[in-house]
């Protein structure tokens, strides 16, 4: 188990954003988390993050585990170069400087393969576009697209156990998007996706969680995108198909009744 979640319970003020969420997260599972907006999706993730304290219930990770969240808003301010924000946020920078006072800190440093650090960067942020970011550029530098990017390309260098993506598509474009695709499908990181791109989610994700809009609970779909649709779908049909044989057996037991009610009558017409 990578993580578990039982009986979250959100409010803000008197509304209820999640009222009875359970699930639990496998190594390597890549989940979709779907539902209309102002369903509590970003709350769950920021929840699962630890940025957010729920009013009930619990968050277990397995010890050792490092959670990553991507939030939708990725802007960045800071003069820190590319290079250094890299290494500062990954972590590999403070293993770093670690070394030279704890040996033992090697192990870890080469189980995360902290002497290749500067080769995945580059791997990563050609993946994004940024071929041509020199290491040394100034993250204020850049426009709002290339920060984005930039963050992401942090986020995935963190190498988490966990990893929480809320909105990840929005600033990418059709080649950064397929490279993140076949980046994450790839990944024995556990995923939690917030995305409106069905075709992404269709092509990464293998299980879906929907938090009902009316209830703010979590309902559990097994497969793609496109198998959760097509399920949802029959049970729309299944719906309509048992709504409409209540309608016509009312309408069959009124007429029943009403021709008793008038069968009844005509026996005491003179």
């Amino acid at each position: 188990m990578g993580l578990k979640a039982e009986h979250i319970q959100k409010m803000y003020g008197m509304i209820t954003v999640l009222e009875d969420v359970s699930f639990s997260l496998e190594k390597g599972q890549k989940v979709g988390l779907i539902g209309d907006n102002g369903t509590g999706k970003t709350t769950l993730l920021k929840i699962l993050a630890g940025i957010v304290e729920p009013d009930g219930g619990i968050v277990a990770v397995r010890k050792g585990s490092v959670i990553s969240y991507m939030p939708q808003d990725t802007s960045l301010v800071t003069d820190e170069t590319v290079r250094n924000y890299l290494r500062r946020v990954s972590g590999i920078g403070a293993l770093e400087e670690r070394l030279e006072h704890s040996p033992e800190s090697l192990a870890e440093y080469e189980r995360r393969n902290g002497y290749a650090f500067d080769h995945r960067a580059d791997v990563v942020l050609a993946g994004f576009g940024l071929r041509e970011i020199l290491s040394d550029r100034r993250i204020n530098s850049l426009s709002s697209g290339q920060k984005s990017k930039v963050f992401m390309a942090g986020v995935l260098l963190s190498d988490p156990d966990i990893l929480l993506l809320d909105e990840p598509t929005n600033n990418l474009d059709l080649p950064a998007l397929i490279w993140l695709e076949n980046f994450l499908m790839r990944s024995e990181t556990a995923c939690i996706i917030v995305s409106h791109d069905r075709l992404f989610l269709d092509r990464v994700v293998r299980k879906i969680f929907e938090i009902d809009w009316h209830t703010r609970t979590l309902f559990i779909t097994s497969g793609r995108y496109s198998d959760y649709l097509m399920k949802k779908e029959k049970e729309r049909a299944r719906q309509w198909a048992e709504h409409k044989a209540q309608q016509e057996e009312i309408k069959r037991l009124t007429e029943t009744a009403r021709e008793k009610n008038n069968g009844g009558d005509a026996g005491f017409a003179f």
